[in-house]
């Protein structure tokens, strides 16, 4: 029986909400600090291409989702982790201000997954947002590509 793992994330970063929203949020994706040849398709009912060498021992994973929601500066919803004939999670980023230059990131996943038997792969998503943001805090803040 298919459930949903809602999961939850949040980071703060040093920069606009307009810089941090061209991080995740551009054409590109999220290369070069976390994925290799990501493209993304920034409005609602476009297409996202995922891929990962580097940070996956140089096996080429890939996967796709499509974008379901945007409201500029503020949000930014899409499906992805193909399986069957869907999606496995839904991400909601929720860009939130802090002042002149600084600016929250909020990170909600809900993962459907088969009972205790699929757990992984929730905890398998979790793994990687953390590290996601551990990257993307890193490269805007810093510059530095730690991949």
């Amino acid at each position: 029986m298919l459930q949903t793992v809602k999961m939850h994330f949040v980071e703060h970063f040093n920069v606009s909400v307009e810089k941090l929203w061209h991080l995740f949020v551009n054409p590109n994706g999220w290369d070069p600090w976390f994925t290799d040849g990501m493209s993304m398709e920034t409005f609602e009912g476009g297409h996202i291409r995922f891929r990962w060498k580097r940070i996956t021992a140089d096996e080429v994973v890939e996967d796709r989702g499509v974008v379901i929601f945007v409201e500029t500066f503020k949000v930014f919803e899409f499906w992805w982790y193909e399986y069957e004939d869907g999606f496995r999670s839904r991400v909601k980023m929720t860009f939130v201000p802090h002042g002149k230059n600084e600016s929250w990131l909020k990170i909600e996943d809900s993962v459907l997954v088969d009972g205790e038997k699929e757990l992984s792969i929730a905890l398998g998503c979790a793994y990687g947002w953390g590290q996601m943001l551990c990257l993307a805090k890193a490269y805007v803040e810093r510059g530095l590509i730690l991949i």
